[in-house]
């Protein structure tokens, strides 16, 4: 990392060391205040825990029978 205090990383490049250690240690590494700061934190929230149902529950939510209709509401598949 960078070795800045995290007061100092609005300063300048603090985005890409919070997301990398967000990314290595999640979200309980980061001070409260950067969560707070977070643009987005909902949706990215939302998609972190749809990669982690979908990387270790696939199987169950897309069967023999096809996928689930709640799993396809949000990520609809392109048809042509």
């Amino acid at each position: 990392m960078s070795g800045r205090e995290p007061g100092r990383a609005e300063r300048g490049g603090g985005g890409a060391d919070r997301g990398l250690l967000g990314a290595l240690h999640g979200e309980t590494a980061l001070p409260p205040g950067w969560l707070a700061e977070l643009e987005g934190r909902p949706t990215v929230l939302e998609l972190a825990d749809d990669f982690a149902m979908e990387m270790t529950q696939g199987a169950a939510l897309h069967g023999p029978a096809g996928s689930s209709a709640a799993w396809l509401a949000r990520y609809p598949r392109g048809g042509a």
